[in-house]
């Protein structure tokens, strides 16, 4: 197909997936990932003037929910005063900016894929998207084969979270060697919501059980803990509400599950366990944490083990023995809302951020041969945790409004259930389960399933 015959609006989504995709890359200094969000707002837009775009009565709740988060954050930013962190690389400012900017790309996406739907039809659009991520996953899996193969990788050009350089040999952990994201973890959270989507592609299309390994390989050469257990998890349950609606085993359900585990012991063929660096590729770290040698617990030992399985499920059991409170985010988070008081409405997007840093890393601060360590010391510091960031971007109405939305999402899929509508579940329960550990901003993947659920019939 030629490109003056696809729809534009379309061409240029693609491509701002795309970008998205690019998290490790920048031009001008400017991350490829933010173009990406740029150009979906500059696609609403131009879809609202030009008055091809209608009202859509069913983003009611979602649009009020964003113009809560952005008026809550500009009350709040006309009155704060604190000095942001030694490295931030942003201006105040700007840093709060790029936060609304994110919300206000988040309905765009929804608006925009009910549009496209109206325009072609749902199975265009979930195409469209997985051809996207598994493009994102080949160019990943050669990031990491270049390792192995000792072959050029690409070149990171995007500055790292303190503003010093961060090329893809920088640190140690093999959990920072490899892909298109800033970090593999990023990878992970972004491609494997997607998955469900493929393997329902596969219901029309046995080709693309085949194409599944690409993006599922991708995923578990990631060893993210979250994203390889919420695609286990997510599906594992789906196929028990199944079996509980239809009286019978819908074995396509089981599929994903089996692939992931098979891929994870593959996989031990292409583990690799990156060497110590040489200390001056560190800054403004010290040197030892240069040194592969040096591990915190039972927890880094498997997670760097060139087994890729052991590094998955065993640190799973190690965490899951623990109880909630064994995966450490959860419980430097808990330790920090017990020193805060009640959130009605919040701080505000980025502010939060940027008053959570520096207690932060006082709760991990570590005594190490006499001497106090810091972890990112002078950055603004992520909640990792999308709950916990609305709580204190948007106090407790935050939360409950957005609970209300998922209500109203989940009350629409169970709603004349189908085949698509089991694997919109698996992949809105997977976002959400990675959200809970991972990512602290509403993606754009939610945004995605939002306006396919919205639109599913």
């Amino acid at each position: 197909m030629k490109i003056d015959k696809l729809n534009l609006p379309i061409f240029l989504f693609t491509i701002a997936f795309f970008l998205e995709g690019l998290d490790a890359f920048s031009i001008f200094n400017i991350p490829l990932s933010w173009i990406g969000v740029v150009i979906y707002v500059l696609i609403f837009v131009y879809l609202k003037i030009s008055g091809t775009r209608g009202y859509v009565f069913d983003l009611t709740l979602i649009k009020y929910f964003l113009y809560y988060l952005t008026l809550v954050t500009i009350i709040r930013a006309s009155t704060f005063e604190a000095n942001m962190p030694e490295y931030a690389t942003t201006s105040f400012i700007e840093f709060i900016s790029l936060r609304i900017l994110k919300i206000i790309s988040f309905y765009s996406i929804v608006s925009l894929i009910i549009h496209f739907i109206k325009k072609k039809n749902v199975d265009y659009v979930i195409t469209l998207v997985a051809y996207v991520s598994v493009f994102i996953s080949i160019l990943s899996l050669y990031s990491y084969f270049s390792y192995i193969f000792d072959f050029a990788d690409f070149t990171r050009s995007r500055a790292g979270t303190g503003g010093w350089s961060q090329p893809i040999r920088r640190a140690c952990a093999v959990l920072r060697n490899y892909g298109t994201f800033r970090e593999p973890s990023f990878l992970a959270v972004w491609v494997a919501p997607i998955i469900p989507l493929i393997f329902y592609l596969a219901r029309k299309s046995k080709a693309w059980y085949l194409i599944s390994i690409i993006p599922l390989t991708s995923l578990v050469l990631t060893r993210s803990l979250t994203g390889i257990i919420s695609i286990v998890l997510v599906f594992s349950v789906v196929v028990f509400i199944e079996l509980y609606k239809n009286k019978s085993l819908n074995f396509l359900l089981v599929i994903p599950i089996i692939f992931i585990f098979l891929i994870s012991i593959f996989g031990n063929n292409f583990g690799y366990k990156f060497p110590a660096l040489d200390p001056s590729m560190c800054p403004p770290e010290s040197a030892d944490k240069c040194d592969c040698s040096i591990y915190d617990d039972d927890q880094d030992l498997a997670k760097n083990s060139s087994n890729i399985y052991q590094s998955v499920f065993e640190r799973f059991s190690i965490i899951s023995s623990g109880g909630i409170g064994g995966f450490e985010n959860i419980d430097i988070l808990g330790e920090y809302i017990s020193t805060q008081k009640f959130k009605i409405f919040g701080e505000g997007l980025g502010i939060s951020n940027i008053q959570y840093s520096p207690q932060f890393s006082e709760i991990t601060k570590q005594v190490k041969d006499g001497s106090l360590l810091y972890r990112n010391p002078g950055q603004i510091v992520s909640f990792n945790n999308l709950y916990a960031n609305l709580y204190f971007s948007g106090g407790i109405v935050g939360v409950i409004i957005f609970l209300i939305i998922l209500k109203n999402i989940f009350s629409k899929i169970l709603m004349n259930y189908g085949i698509l509508d089991a694997y919109l579940l698996c992949g809105l329960l997977t976002i959400l389960l990675m959200f809970f550990f991972q990512a602290e901003e509403i993606s754009s993947q939610l945004a995605i399933y939002f306006g396919l659920v919205t639109m599913k019939k």
